[in-house]
């Protein structure tokens, strides 16, 4: 399928405090990092497929670069993420530009389509899409330079987002880890 978007871009710098570590991208859900898991979806769908990281994760980033050879990565301050997304947005002007983070393990390929299909209609420049409960998931579509032209995208998905201890509990009850 060919998309508007050809650029993903994957959150990965960040402190992991509400997890209580900035491993958790490299935190193995179903057999695997659940950073690989984001990364394998998108190399499937997009052109450019960049990491964002930081000095939090420099320690685990051979974990990265031992698999995928061919990833683009930017550093960040891994301070907070606005900043992080800023510094990454400021850097990259083509747009439109799809933001995963890294520890939504169980997205499908289909649903990352159905987004994109969904949001062509959509004329804000920030798209941020909710699970079915009307929460945020952390993955956004950058269409313009404006991010106070945003609106929300709900799907219809109770998308998993690895936040906390019990999230990746209940993650890995779901793989039977």
């Amino acid at each position: 399928m060919v998309f508007d978007a050809d650029i993903a871009i994957i959150m990965a710098g960040g402190k992991g405090k509400r997890f209580g570590s900035s491993f958790k991208p490299f935190i193995e859900i179903c057999g695997k990092p659940m950073i690989f898991n984001i990364i394998d979806k998108t190399k499937k769908l997009f052109k450019f497929n960049i990491i964002a990281i930081s000095e939090n994760v420099e320690n685990f980033l051979y974990i990265l670069k031992n698999k995928y050879k061919d990833l683009l990565l930017i550093y960040t301050t891994g301070i907070d993420y606005s900043i992080d997304l800023k510094i990454v947005l400021d850097m990259i002007k083509k747009r439109p530009i799809i933001v995963f983070p890294s520890d939504i393990p169980f997205i499908k390929e289909n649903t990352i389509e159905e987004i994109i299909l969904l949001s062509r209609g959509m004329n804000e420049d920030l798209i941020t899409i909710l699970n079915k409960q009307g929460e945020p998931v952390g993955i956004s579509i950058i269409k313009g330079n404006d991010l106070n032209r945003w609106t929300n995208l709900k799907l219809n998905e109770d998308l998993i987002n690895i936040n906390t201890k019990d999230d990746l509990n209940n993650a890995k009850v779901i793989c039977n880890d």
